[in-house]
C-alpha cells in the first residue's frame, strides 16, 4: 500500500569534495591571522590600512546612528518641555504666594497704622471712646449708612459721634442689641456745625448725598475761605466734640449773580473705606445756674 521513501545521502556528491577539508582551512587561516596579529603588535604594519578601514567607515557608523539619536532627541524634548511646565507651574504658585503674602503683610501694616492713628485718638481725647468694627455699608443707594457690630454689654448712645484715624465719619442714629447704625456726613441735609482752622469762621456742613462731596452753605462770597481750609468740628451743637477734623474745602466758586460763594468740601474719614472706628461720649454739657428765688432775693435785701 505504502511506497517506498528513499532517503537522500547526509554527505555531498564526491564531485563536490574538491580542494582541502574544513579542518584545514580552519589550521591555516588561524595561522594567518595569528601571523598577522604578531606582526601588527610588533612593526604596526596595518595601522595605515586600520585607519582607512576606520575613515570609511566612520560615516555608516554614524548614519545608523541617527535613528537613536533622533529618537533620544524627542524624548529629552518632550521631558525638557514637561520639566518647563511643571517649572512653571511651581514659579507661578510661589509667586502667587509670594505676591498674597506681601499683600498680607500689607494690609496688616495698614491696619497697625490704622489702630496705632486710633490709640492716639483715644490717648488725646478728653471724652470716652469705645472701639467698633464695621460690618457692612448700607445697600440703598439714597441713604448713607453703615453698621458697626456691638456687644450686649457695649453701652453705645444714640447721637454719639463716630470717627476712624481721619476724622469724624458720622454720627450714631439707632443703637440695636446687636449692632448700631451710623448716619455718614455725607447724607443727603446731614449737617455738622464747623470752623475753619486757619481763621476760626463757623459754618454748617451739610452732606449731598451719594456721589456727591458736602458743602458749607450761606457762606458769603467775600468770606475769607480758601481751597485747602481744613474744617473742624465747633462743639457748639454740644454732641460733636470739639477740633475734630471733619473735610477740607476742595473748591470754592465765586459768582456776581449770588451774595454766597459755593464751597465743596472733601471728607477727611475714610467714608466708605473704614473698617475701625471709635464711638465717642456726648461732650458733657454745662449744667445752667439756677434761677434765683424771688422770695429769697427779697429777705435778703431786707437783712442788708
Amino acid at each position: 500500500m505504502y511506497g517506498r521513501v528513499t532517503l537522500l545521502p547526509s554527505e555531498p556528491p564526491r564531485f563536490f569534495n574538491r580542494g582541502p577539508s574544513p579542518i584545514a582551512r580552519l589550521t591555516f587561516f588561524g595561522v594567518i591571522s595569528l601571523v598577522l596579529m604578531f606582526i601588527d603588535a610588533r612593526f604596526r604594519t596595518l595601522e595605515t590600512v586600520r585607519m582607512t578601514i576606520a575613515t570609511v567607515v566612520y560615516p555608516v557608523q554614524q548614519a545608523a546612528l541617527l535613528p537613536a539619536q533622533a529618537a533620544k532627541s524627542v524624548v529629552e524634548l518632550f521631558d525638557t518641555r514637561n520639566e518647563l511646565r511643571e517649572d512653571n507651574a511651581r514659579l507661578k504658585m510661589q509667586l502667587l504666594q509670594a505676591s498674597q503674602a506681601q499683600q498680607a503683610q500689607l494690609a496688616s501694616k495698614l491696619e497697625a497704622d490704622r489702630l496705632a492713628k486710633l490709640l492716639d485718638i483715644v490717648q488725646t481725647s478728653t471724652v470716652r471712646a469705645q472701639a467698633a468694627q464695621v460690618v457692612y455699608l448700607g445697600r440703598d443707594p439714597f441713604s448713607q449708612k453703615a453698621f458697626i457690630h456691638r456687644n450686649m454689654t457695649q453701652p453705645l448712645e444714640p447721637g454719639s459721634a463716630v470717627v476712624d484715624e481721619l476724622g469724624l465719619l458720622g454720627q450714631l442714629t439707632r443703637v440695636h442689641p446687636l449692632f448700631a447704625e451710623i448716619t455718614l456726613i455725607t447724607e443727603k441735609d446731614f449737617a455738622v456745625p464747623v470752623k475753619i482752622e486757619r481763621t476760626a469762621m463757623h459754618a454748617l456742613l451739610y452732606g449731598r448725598g451719594a456721589g456727591k462731596l458736602p458743602e458749607l452753605r450761606s457762606v458769603a462770597s467775600n468770606a475769607d475761605v480758601k481751597e485747602g481750609d481744613v474744617l473742624l468740628t465747633s462743639s457748639i451743637d454740644g454732641v460733636y466734640p470739639g477740633n475734630i477734623r471733619v473735610a477740607r474745602i476742595a473748591s470754592v466758586q465765586r459768582t456776581a449773580e449770588s451774595a454766597f460763594a459755593v464751597i465743596a468740601c472733601a471728607p477727611t474719614a475714610a467714608v466708605s473705606g473704614s473698617d475701625m472706628v471709635l464711638v465717642l461720649d456726648k461732650p458733657v454739657a454745662l449744667t445752667p445756674r439756677p434761677a434765683p428765688d424771688v422770695a429769697t432775693e427779697a429777705t435778703a435785701k431786707k437783712r442788708r
